[in-house]
């Protein structure tokens, strides 16, 4: 069975509700930050990195990283239309958002939700104020790209859009999101339909 290392609320989200959407078998185990656990020796020897999610494969080889984790589980099931079909140019979209996103959005967050690690300086409202921006311009762009439908490619929801619905409810204001980027929030309440994908959600208190 495949085992997901993760935390409440982190990165392990999109991957956690991806394989429960798909039903797949696989053991969560939660890795606590308060007590220290991703810098124990025994996580440590599964990722070297110290962070999540890592999903170990049932041939025990290891994958880090959420968006090769996704993509990797949706290649693994193809019958599920969560992905196009390779060569494919609406793949090549998957590829294109799967990386604006993690790039841009994931690390914005990152940047704004835990400035203490962009900077030596104390002062931390000018790490915070730029990753704000940067947020904004990015989110732009998706709420553009999301102007023809609730979805990021195709006629569907698929993989990218349960991507950006996790970094979408990390964004400490919630209500002016929505309010300014109107076509995220379709986008955020068509994923959540996904079955499983909402109880995943509530569980990591997300929603």
């Amino acid at each position: 069975m495949q085992i997901l290392y993760g935390a409440k609320g982190a990165g392990s989200v999109a991957p956690q509700a991806l394989l429960t959407h798909l039903e797949v078998p696989f053991e969560l185990k939660l890795i606590s930050f308060d007590a220290n656990e991703h810098q124990s020796e025994a996580f440590l020897a599964v990722n070297p990195r110290g962070q999540i999610p890592v999903l170990v494969l049932d041939d025990k080889s290891v994958l880090t990283e959420s968006l090769a984790i996704m993509l990797h589980v949706a290649d693994s099931h193809l019958s599920s239309a969560l992905i196009p079909a390779p060569g494919s140019a609406e793949r090549a979209q998957v590829y294109r958002w799967m990386s604006f996103t993690a790039t841009n959005v994931y690390e914005g967050l990152l940047r704004l939700l835990y400035p203490d690690m962009y900077t030596t300086n104390s002062d931390l409202s000018k790490v915070v104020e730029s990753a704000d921006q940067y947020l904004n311009s990015a989110f732009g762009i998706l709420n553009q790209a999301l102007s023809k439908g609730p979805w990021l490619v195709g006629g569907r929801t698929g993989v990218t859009d349960i991507y950006l619905a996790m970094l979408l409810t990390w964004y400490p204001d919630q209500q002016r999101l929505y309010e300014v980027y109107t076509n995220l929030q379709p986008s955020l309440k068509q994923t959540l339909a996904l079955e499983g994908v909402t109880r995943v959600f509530e569980e990591n208190e997300l929603i």
